[in-house]
């Protein structure tokens, strides 16, 4: 990974376009730069799949903006509303340290920050203590310890300061990759049973979190499926959760081209598509548990992702918490805010290359972690369906995407083209209400621009 760029190239790259455009009426596109940018664009994915949550309008909360922190720099830094515990120190193994016997001195710590800020926690209940089982990616041998560990930590933290502590309790981490689970789908599906009856008998107000799942690879949409169509005593397993979960990392590169934002959201349509046919309920929210970019596999060992321009990394996190919320994920936790270097024989970057903060500098932001910030701004207000498939954030056959955002006294249009740089003619009011003869025309291209329109 390069070094972090100077703070007068920071302030440049901070300058995500943003156009305030108070007299505009309307926004059409017009045609792309070049042929071959047609050419291109007629070759892309439209995103025609029935969405699993298909919805006209909807109005994201402050806890869709998530993320992961093990150090507590966010605080104060970045905004956000939710905080998925994972990779801090807090697994089942590090908090169990002899059958029986708990240390919860660091989980305590993490919470009660978390509380401080208003922030919902998630904790994820993997992995398998040693004396459990021969591997932390292997099911326990005796599944009552897991039992005890998962009651133990509901009771704790149902009331926690005076407070709820805990929210919600992931089953595991993704369950599809060996690295984390070792072991079948049903064994999955009772570990899953599991948390559930534990939440009816010890917390009923907290969330079941399924086991998250990876989905860039055929392998790993098949076990998913696999999972989905288990049953444990008599009932499908969606029975015993709440809430669906996915890692929507994408690809690294697709055709030469580096994934981005919205290969991440086509994968989430080939997922919504198996729970369909799995039979899962509509109703059911569906979080994405993890998401970065430029990860090259889906465990961990690996070397570290192509950098990319910061510029580029704040076009990823706003174009991702937009296409997110189009595609009615209820939660987006960014993996993660507090990334640290890999040994210079894993090539001395991260293994994802979109960062929120400096690694190893937490209390320095990146332009990427203030896009969160205004991405966060933008969505204030209703995000509605538009155009003639009535969708939200829609893309043209130019390739050019388009979110709507309405207010009480005006509205938001956030344009982008991830591939390619378009024109955009802007009709305009002139004197007396009338439109104006001469149209503006701005270039739009990755990065989103955003235009407000005074009704």
């Amino acid at each position: 990974m390069t070094l972090p760029p100077s703070a007068r190239r920071r302030r440049a790259a901070f300058s995500v376009a943003v156009a305030l455009v108070a007299t505009l009426v309307t926004v059409s596109p017009v045609s792309p730069v070049s042929p071959a940018g047609r050419a291109e664009a007629a070759t892309g994915h439209h995103h025609r799949h029935a969405h699993h949550h298909r919805q006209h309008a909807r109005k994201v909360s402050r806890a869709f903006f998530g993320i992961h922190d093990a150090s507590t720099q966010a605080y104060g830094r970045i905004p956000f509303g939710s905080l998925r515990l994972w990779d801090a120190g807090v697994t089942w193994r590090d908090i169990e340290t002899s059958a029986g016997t708990y240390d919860w001195t660091r989980l305590d710590a993490l919470v009660a920050h978390a509380q401080r800020h208003h922030v919902r926690v998630t904790l994820t209940l993997g992995m398998t203590p040693s004396f459990y089982a021969d591997a932390p990616n292997e099911s326990p041998t005796d599944l009552h310890a897991y039992a005890r560990y998962v009651r133990a930590v509901m009771h704790r933290y149902r009331h926690f300061n005076g407070h709820r502590g805990i929210a919600s309790y992931q089953v595991w981490n993704e369950g599809n990759i060996h690295y984390f689970w070792a072991g079948t789908p049903h064994r999955l599906a009772e570990l899953t049973r599991i948390v559930y009856r534990a939440r009816n008998q010890v917390d009923p107000h907290a969330k079941v979190v399924a086991p998250s799942f990876a989905i860039r690879m055929g392998y790993q949409q098949r076990w998913f499926s696999a999972y989905l169509h288990t049953k444990v005593a008599g009932r499908h397993v969606w029975h015993f959760y709440d809430i669906d979960a996915l890692s929507i990392y994408p690809k690294a590169s697709y055709g030469g081209r580096p994934g981005g934002p919205e290969d991440a959201m086509r994968l989430v349509g080939v997922a919504q598509r198996r729970l369909a046919r799995a039979g899962v309920p509509r109703r059911t929210p569906l979080w994405a548990t993890e998401i970065n970019y430029g990860v090259i596999g889906g465990d961990v060992g690996l070397s570290s992702a192509t950098p990319i321009s910061a510029r580029r990394q704040a076009a990823n996190v706003m174009r991702t918490y937009l296409l997110a919320a189009a595609h009615g994920l209820d939660r987006v936790f960014w993996y993660r805010y507090d990334w640290g270097r890999l040994p210079d024989s894993r090539g001395g970057g991260t293994l994802g290359n979109t960062l929120l903060s400096v690694p190893g500098d937490y209390a320095q932001v990146t332009p990427a972690g203030r896009a969160l910030g205004i991405v966060g701004r933008w969505l204030r207000g209703r995000l509605v369906a538009t155009g003639r498939h009535h969708r939200m954030c829609a893309r043209d056959h130019h390739g050019t995407y388009r979110c709507t955002v309405r207010l009480r006294h005006s509205t938001r249009t956030i344009l982008w083209n991830p591939h390619r740089e378009v024109r955009v003619r802007m009709a305009r009011l002139g004197s007396g209400g009338r439109t104006s003869s001469r149209p503006a025309v701005m270039h739009v291209g990755y990065r989103p621009v955003m235009v407000r329109t005074r009704r």
